[in-house]
């Protein structure tokens, strides 16, 4: 037995390091169900309360003892959340809590007297004119030609400009109700001396008067005449475009210009004879080039390859079939020749 045997045992050397290490500077922190936050251990629970009622931090009640309780600071949360069973606005940590905060002071005003103007409140908050002094109910300071009554000239003018503006307003309204109608034209009377020599002349009447009126047309005919709208005139001379200079054309040129009209198929309003190479050469058929593709060719060659090997088929069926009924009516031959030979071997026994 060595006298450092239990020194050299793993148990040992782990408590002369403990021994050799600094204690620790905090505790563990472990958490309080009773609180709902974190708390020191229960080394420091003295420690803890000490410095809460120093700084004047507080956590939430305990659980069943929270009724008619909000939460006003942010202690009172605890470090943690909203409390979900209270229904108001919480902010804890201030997540959420706008910055900007709306100004609900106003600033001292003062009129020209010097008295502050308490009605600066409401005024801030409503745009109308308000009155809110013992001043503004007293009666206003007028001219005595601003009080008095008017003149029976004025009243007079004033009633017929009033009732001139509300007939005005009301014709209006009326005429725009009524149907419009057509404006007949006044009859016209024409008065005029035949000539003595003209046929059916009277003496008796040498004057005569004429009565002109309008001819009342029906709305429901149709026009008997084709409104034609008139063509425009020339536009402003466009402006000039500056070419080279100009050469004489040649007979070519002049073939590649010339343009050839337009013949329709379905359209010949002038009623023109146009030849049928015309027609043809218009149509646009010989601009076209006829092209055969290979693969027609590839699959009439193909059709004829297949018709050709099922005819090879065929034959060779046909063949085989005729081979083997051949064959058949050859074993069938051969049979009834032994049975013949077999009968003529029975008689002669018999014999």
């Amino acid at each position: 037995f060595h006298p450092n045997f239990g020194l050299r045992s793993p148990c040992c050397k782990m408590a002369l390091l403990l021994r050799r290490l600094p204690q620790p500077r905090r505790e563990l922190e472990v958490a309080d169900a009773a609180v709902g936050s974190f708390k020191a251990a229960v080394g420091d629970v003295l420690a803890t309360t000490a410095a809460s009622a120093s700084t004047g931090l507080r956590g939430p009640p305990l659980y069943g003892k929270r009724q008619n309780w909000q939460p006003r600071s942010l202690a009172e949360f605890g470090d943690g959340g909203a409390f979900p069973e209270i229904h108001t606005a919480q902010y804890p940590l201030d997540m959420g809590k706008t910055n900007t905060a709306q100004q609900k002071v106003v600033a001292l005003q003062v009129d020209a007297d010097g008295r502050v103007a308490w009605d600066a409140v409401i005024k801030d908050k409503n745009k109308l004119q308000t009155w809110s002094r013992p001043e503004d109910s007293r009666e206003k300071w007028s001219k005595l030609e601003e009080l008095e009554r008017p003149t029976l000239e004025l009243d007079v003018l004033n009633t017929e400009r009033t009732q001139k503006a509300l007939e005005l307003a009301l014709n209006g309204k009326m005429q725009a109700g009524v149907p419009k109608k057509a404006d007949q034209k006044e009859p016209e009377f024409i008065r005029y001396t035949p000539k003595q020599d003209a046929p059916g002349y009277n003496e008796n009447c040498r004057e005569r008067v004429i009565k002109l009126v309008e001819r009342q047309v029906d709305p429901f005919m149709p026009p008997k005449f084709k409104h034609k709208k008139v063509p425009r005139g020339p536009p402003s001379p466009p402006p000039p475009v500056h070419h080279s200079p100009a050469r004489k054309l040649t007979a070519q040129d002049q073939k590649d210009w010339k343009i050839p009209p337009c013949i329709s198929n379905w359209k010949n309003a002038k009623g023109y004879t146009i030849p049928l190479d015309k027609r043809l050469s218009a149509d646009g058929r010989q601009l076209q080039d006829v092209a055969v593709n290979d693969k027609f060719a590839a699959l009439s060659e193909d059709l004829y390859l297949s018709e050709r090997k099922a005819r090879e088929e065929i034959k060779i069926r046909n063949d085989m079939v005729r081979q083997r009924k051949v064959r058949e009516e050859e074993i069938r031959e051969q049979q009834l020749r032994d049975l013949a030979a077999q009968a003529r071997q029975q008689r002669a026994e018999l014999a």
